[in-house]
């Protein structure tokens, strides 16, 4: 019985140190893992206007049924993160134009799975992928793309493209 009681008292002792390095804002370093690199995030806000302004590709990477729920994002290209990932990356770099440097944000529901797909395409050869981490519905990130009030279409037009500002290539440009 003593023996359990110890065991307990060190579980514990381990667990309050870590919420506590994680409460200050620091990393619990766990011998033989890389720290965790803090990967770029970008508001719902932010990202609309840098896809509208065809800065970055904005990607929806929720379930169809999410889509239907809720709309997609109006200036995002819809693609399932719910399918093979060969497939994904295939629809992922047309909607790239081929281009795997290009900027591209993705959004889910709350952050979470756009932030695991963030660090997974890094490896994969996309090194410039953010993370809009509100996500739709808000969270612990944020409020989310939904509760600021920015453009829809929806679920049903999944496929239709974007819609991106035809003028803003021309206003960066100088050429109005």
């Amino acid at each position: 019985m003593k023996g359990r009681a110890v065991m307990a008292l060190k579980r514990l002792h381990i667990l309050a140190v870590v919420g506590i390095a994680l409460a200050i804002g620091g990393a619990a370093v766990v011998v033989g893992q890389q720290p965790r690199v803090a990967q770029p995030v970008m508001a719902p806000a932010e990202a609309h206007a840098k896809a509208r302004a065809g800065e970055i590709v904005l990607v929806d990477i929720r379930t169809p049924e999410e889509w239907k729920e809720t709309g997609i994002p109006t200036s995002a290209h819809a693609i399932t993160m719910n399918q093979d990932p060969r497939a994904f990356s295939k629809q992922l770099l047309t909607a790239m134009g081929g281009d795997a440097t290009k900027p591209v944000a993705l959004i889910c529901r709350t952050g979470n799975r756009s932030s695991t797909l963030q660090a997974e395409l890094n490896k994969a050869g996309f090194p410039n992928v953010v993370d809009v981490a509100e996500g739709m519905a808000g969270g612990r990130n944020g409020k989310g793309w939904l509760k600021t009030g920015l453009p829809t279409r929806p679920g049903a037009l999944a496929s239709a493209p974007p819609a991106l500002d035809p003028n803003a290539a021309s206003q960066k440009a100088g050429t109005k």
